[in-house]
């Protein structure tokens, strides 16, 4: 969703959203509804401050508001209320992440008197789905007592599924055929559990606003991804939800761009391997799984011998082609899926990975060293060899043994020093 997009959702909304400088009271942004309930063109509003709108004693007390909202140390709704002509308004109040005012303008002259365990309005819930339609948001109501899911036909088409036999009508709001069944039935097994308890806590009033992010299976047979917004509006005597609704909004093509720009942050660009930025995360990774399988915790470090030399011959477009197939080597190679591969800077590369015991862990080590050789890299100044090696120094610990990242970084990297002093093209070991 771009810019525009977002802004002709906002200026769809029926209500006025604005956020304020805390001090000046200045507009730094508005929607089209917050200008017309101000009654302000365009000009006015953009030189105006919020407090010159009031009364001297309202000002006042709006200033007090702003005060307590930037001053609460968790993210808090303050709420000022006032009267305009025959209007009854109300502002919501929350500091946002940059400490300015998110303010929300709503026209409660018809509202105040309802509570919260009346029934919203069909006609309000009909401007609503007005509003988001266009925006491919899809609006339900849930009754957890009964399992019962109400969903608007945008709920359904925004799946790529037919809404014939997916609603039990065509009506504006209508039933799910079999309700959170349903809904279950479609959301991806690894999210089900997550979202299920964010939806109980909110549900026993441990949240204010039920929020989840899930894949679920679409109607083209696609997984994409749903943010899921809702709020309990009603509850019995005894504070039983009997009433929870809110929207969906698909989120795939923003979250594709977030999972890129992850990747390419955690990702060497040249060798497509893993870089240092994501190494701890995935070592301590390594560390869990071999004490819960009962296995070797190991990590390879390998060294591209004399390829400084290599560079001055050949010069550093072959140097790169070599850093490339050597990890298109280990890619190949440490392809199980508790191997992870990184290049660590330079012609520094590493190998992290589980061993059911010594031989195995050596086994494999000596099987990627001959793997790179058997590239058949001719290099002219490498005393070793007559093609491209690689030095090579393996750690490994016992999964019943205190293990820490930067033991075993050193303790590698002074058997790498080794291999290369032994001769280079070698694997000192120490497991």
């Amino acid at each position: 969703m771009n810019k525009t997009e977002l802004a002709e959702i906002l200026n769809q909304q029926p209500f006025g959203i604005s956020e304020l400088n805390p001090i000046e009271g200045n507009f730094l942004y508005f929607n089209e509804q917050e200008r017309l309930f101000r009654k302000l063109s365009f000009n006015e509003i953009t030189s105006a401050s919020i407090f010159d709108l009031f009364s001297e004693k309202d000002s006042e007390k709006l200033r007090d508001t702003f005060k307590q909202c930037l001053e609460s140390s968790t993210v808090q709704e303050y709420f000022f209320k006032y009267k305009s002509n025959d209007h009854t308004f109300q502002m919501r109040l929350v500091k946002s992440d940059n400490g300015n005012i998110i303010s929300s303008l709503t026209d409660i002259t018809n509202l105040h008197q309802l509570e919260a365990k009346q029934l919203v309005d069909k006609e309000n819930l009909k401007c609503l789905s007005d509003a988001v339609t266009g925006a491919n948001i899809g609006c339900w109501d849930y009754y957890p007592q009964e399992d019962r899911i109400i969903a608007d036909k945008t709920w359904v088409t925004q799946k790529k599924y037919k809404d014939e036999g997916f609603r039990v009508n065509n009506e504006l709001f209508s039933d799910v055929v079999d309700g959170l069944t349903k809904w279950a039935s479609i959301v991806h097994p690894d999210d089900l559990e997550a979202t299920g308890k964010l939806i109980e806590k909110h549900l026993s009033g441990e949240t204010e606003v039920y929020d989840a992010k899930f894949r679920m299976m679409c109607g083209d047979g696609e997984w994409r991804w749903i943010h899921d917004i809702g709020r309990v509006f009603q509850r019995d005597e005894n504070g039983t939800a009997i009433r929870m609704n809110g929207v969906h909004i698909d989120i795939s093509e923003s979250k594709k761009l977030e999972m890129d720009i992850e990747k390419i942050s955690i990702t060497d660009s040249l060798t497509g391997l893993l870089n240092r930025r994501k190494f701890e995360f995935l070592f301590n990774n390594t560390i869990i799984e071999s004490k819960r399988n009962k296995k070797l915790c190991c990590f390879l470090f390998i060294d591209v011998d004399l390829f400084k030399e290599y560079n001055d011959i050949y010069g550093h477009q072959q140097g790169d082609h070599v850093l490339k197939s050597l990890g298109q080597v280990l890619i190949n190679t440490a392809n199980r899926d508790e191997d992870y591969c990184f290049r660590l800077g330079g012609e520094e590369f590493g190998v992290v990975f589980n061993a059911e015991d010594n031989r195995s862990a050596i086994t494999f080590s000596r099987l990627i060293q001959d793997n790179i050789e058997g590239l058949r890299i001719p290099h002219e100044k490498n005393t070793a060899s007559d093609y491209i090696t690689a030095s090579m120094g393996l750690y490994c610990k016992n999964h019943d043994e205190e293990i820490h990242i930067n033991q075993i970084f050193k303790q590698a990297d002074d058997l790498l020093y080794k291999a290369k002093k032994s001769g280079r093209n070698t694997l000192q070991i120490e497991c």
